[in-house]
């Protein structure tokens, strides 16, 4: 069974980062290339937020009894093959997990073209999850 305050919690911080991320999605490129302080602000929240969608989907997993993840994506593997996410989503959830890895380890190679275009037009996957894990969980 789900602990549904692990996950309410987690969400509440995921809903957070979101939030902070989105408050720059009107900027232009230009702007975004030019402001460091923009650019960390995004990056940092985008780590959080995909650190706490790995979170919750392993409490899922773990909880449920229906697998023990060994890597960070193989948690929304596993929800795959129980039906809760399509391949398409899964697939963008452990892009996402790459994407966090970037910007834990490799900060010298983080493309700032990729975030802006993260923040342009992908944080729609986040409200996704966010929306399907409050529907199902909480």
């Amino acid at each position: 069974m789900v602990n549904i305050e692990v996950i309410k919690q987690r969400l509440n911080q995921l809903s957070t980062s979101l939030n902070k991320i989105e408050r720059f999605r009107a900027i232009s490129l230009e702007e975004f290339l030019q402001d460091d302080i923009i650019q960390d602000v995004v990056e940092y929240n985008l780590f959080i937020a995909i650190n706490m969608m790995i979170d919750i989907a392993t409490h899922i997993v773990v909880d449920n009894n229906i697998g023990n993840p060994e890597t960070l994506g193989e948690a929304f593997s596993i929800l795959n093959k129980e039906k809760y996410f399509n391949d398409d989503e899964t697939k963008i959830y452990r892009n996402m997990v790459g994407l966090r890895n970037i910007l834990s380890h490799e900060y010298l190679k983080i493309d700032k073209k990729i975030i802006y275009g993260i923040l342009k037009n992908n944080l729609v996957d986040i409200k996704k999850f966010i929306i399907f894990i409050h529907d199902n969980f909480v």
